[in-house]
């Protein structure tokens, strides 16, 4: 049933392209017996191709495509800046259709950080660190300290934030919320 499908679909695709260029279009119909391929099987032998359900959908994206960038970062956040054995380690690897968590547990989707990754404010705090001549409030929010290093879309990142002043507070919150754990008080 198929063939008969694509047959009928062709020679009309055939007649429509013939009428446009000035042709008269030869009169096809559903009863017409013949075929155009004289070796072609019969419609009713079973079918040795893929069933449907495993055929190739044209929709399906590439390997590596989707929501995600490419990304591999590695995330220590430590609970108390001045001690280094306080917090958490964990690894994300974002690969377009692919986001992995690993390590320490934290109360954080890998899909949701993969997916902030794709913010540009996001994307150029991470790759330049944090700008220089930037005011900050003094105000102290925590000792909470974040080093998070790796790669994002072939870039390196190696940045810190911390809690010690009006931007850090507002970074571990806001921009860079969804990557860094709550903080502890």
């Amino acid at each position: 049933m198929r063939r008969f499908l694509v047959i009928v679909a062709t020679l009309l695709a055939v007649s429509f392209a013939a009428t446009a260029c000035g042709d008269t279009a030869p009169n096809i119909t559903a009863d017409d017996d013949t075929t155009p391929d004289d070796t072609a099987p019969d419609d009713t032998a079973p079918d040795d191709t893929a069933p449907d359900d495993t055929a190739t959908n044209n929709d399906e994206q590439p390997l590596g495509a989707g929501p995600y960038p490419i990304a591999d970062l590695t995330v220590n956040a430590y609970t108390d800046g001045n001690d280094m054995s306080t917090g958490s380690v964990y690894r994300l690897a974002c690969l377009g259709d692919t986001a992995t968590l690993t390590g320490e547990s934290v109360a954080l989707s890998a899909d949701s950080m993969c997916l902030t990754l794709n913010d540009d404010s996001v994307r150029t705090r991470l790759i330049d660190g944090f700008p220089d001549e930037t005011a900050c409030t003094m105000q102290y929010g925590g000792p909470e300290l974040a080093v998070i290093t790796g790669t994002l879309d072939g870039q390196p990142v190696d940045t810190t934030v911390d809690r010690t002043n009006g931007c850090g507070i507002a970074e571990w919150t806001g921009l860079l919320g969804h990557l860094l754990p709550p903080p502890s008080a």
